[in-house]
């Protein structure tokens, strides 16, 4: 297996995973803008928000989680296959920190497919994304439900995030909680 044929499967178990909540729909290799600007004449460029294209101010994303009705983007997953490099970190973090300056609410992950542990150059050069997962067997079913759980988990803090920039709430607190679940004899 490769990495386009672990994201093609990945797709598929968030899109049955995520079944329940038929407000969501899972894409793989879709375009999302990583800037929007005012020309000269104030129009908005790129021209068509609506169409991303690669390469005219949007970047590619390995899975990307919309709402259904709006399609609005609620969920971005970066996946790496085997092997997590220093670099990988620095550019999918910023890719990351990018994506969130045009959607605010946009909750970003990395999924790490075939490796039992996050490496700990994740935690050193991290700067944007929201959670990580190394994801070792795509057949574990204890391992895929905790995913999906933390997937939903995003989902809705994306949902509150568009409530409270629309206006639709008014909040008194904030913090992040940070969950590093430590491996086990079971998981190592």
């Amino acid at each position: 297996m490769n990495e386009k044929t672990f994201v093609k499967n990945l797709e598929s178990v968030l899109q049955n995973g995520l079944k329940k909540s038929t407000s969501v729909e899972v894409k793989s290799f879709k375009n999302l803008f990583y800037k929007i600007f005012l020309d000269e004449e104030l129009n908005i460029c790129p021209n068509n928000p609506q169409k991303p294209t690669r390469g005219k101010y949007a970047f590619q994303t390995d899975l990307l989680i919309l709402d259904r009705k709006n399609k609005t983007p609620l969920v971005v997953i970066e996946v790496k296959f085997k092997s997590l490099s220093t670099h990988d970190v620095l550019v999918y973090s910023t890719k990351a920190q990018k994506h969130k300056e045009v959607y605010p609410y946009l909750r970003y992950g990395l999924i790490i497919g075939k490796l039992p542990k996050l490496p700990n150059r994740f935690f050193t050069h991290n700067t944007g994304f929201d959670f990580a997962y190394a994801l070792n067997d795509l057949n574990s079913s204890s391992e895929l439900s905790d995913f999906i759980k933390i997937v939903q988990e995003q989902i809705e803090v994306s949902r509150s995030l568009i409530s409270l920039i629309n206006g639709d709430r008014e909040v008194k607190k904030f913090y992040s909680k940070l969950v590093l679940e430590e491996m086990n004899s079971e998981n190592r």
